[in-house]
């Protein structure tokens, strides 16, 4: 795996973004900014001070980075229908997603992505957007973000055939979800790569982004999605 890049984008700012320096825009940026938003909102009891959980720019930020497709709702909507969905289906868990088993999580991450791609971006067909957006508001559970590579070696791999859409079926990230854990326990010997350590923020936040990358698979699923890139490469 080339170790070099996936490094450089942990670290370095997306030149999709902006001017291409906004530091937020890295990997470690995001997984900053949106995991590090409800972790530091849960320690205070999730609290705000009358300003929405997760800031309607990181949303822009993430949808640049990832290059996710305009779907007709703004991002000041989204941060809105964002801070109700997490109140209402993460705040009650937060504390205790760490305790649960792999099964349970698995459950959990295929709901969440369900009302995630509804209420948030319209539609249970937008589960793309919502999947990358829980990736990186969520690290603690299992979630694979929809992506055209991840669902070529999924066809590659005779886990779905080229004309299905697995993720725009009645449930519309179940199969993809169960399909793409299978894929990536499968390829775990091959995708490796060192473990990298948080450089955005102060040092609360790296404490935060650091504490989760030790304690989560966060990484790993990373490295997967980067490995498949590179085999299209």
């Amino acid at each position: 795996m080339n170790q070099i890049d996936i490094h450089t984008d942990w670290y370095s700012p997306n030149t999709k973004v902006g001017t291409g320096f906004d530091r937020r825009s890295s990997n470690n940026g995001l997984l900053a900014i949106m995991y590090g938003s409800l972790e530091r909102a849960h320690h205070f009891n999730w609290l705000n001070a009358g300003r929405t959980l997760v800031d309607k720019t990181y949303i822009q930020l993430l949808f640049q980075a990832k290059q996710l497709p305009v779907i007709g709702v703004t991002h000041h909507d989204i941060a809105l229908q964002l801070e109700l969905f997490v109140r209402a289906n993460l705040q009650p868990i937060w504390a205790d997603i760490d305790k649960m088993n792999s099964v349970k999580k698995q459950k959990i991450t295929i709901r969440l992505i369900n009302i995630a791609a509804s209420t948030l971006f319209g539609s249970r067909h937008q589960a793309q957007a919502a999947s990358w957006l829980l990736f990186y508001l969520c690290p603690q559970l299992p979630i694979f973000p929809i992506t055209d590579h991840l669902h070529y070696a999924l066809i590659q791999n005779n886990a779905v055939t080229p004309s299905d859409k697995p993720y725009q079926a009645t449930d519309c990230y179940q199969d993809y979800q169960v399909s793409a854990k299978a894929l990536y326990e499968k390829l775990q010997p091959l995708i490796y790569c060192a473990q990298p350590t948080a450089s955005y923020g102060n040092a609360k936040e790296q404490a935060i982004v650091n504490s989760i990358l030790m304690n989560s698979d966060w990484w790993k699923r990373h490295c997967f999605l980067h490995y498949l890139l590179i085999l299209e490469s």
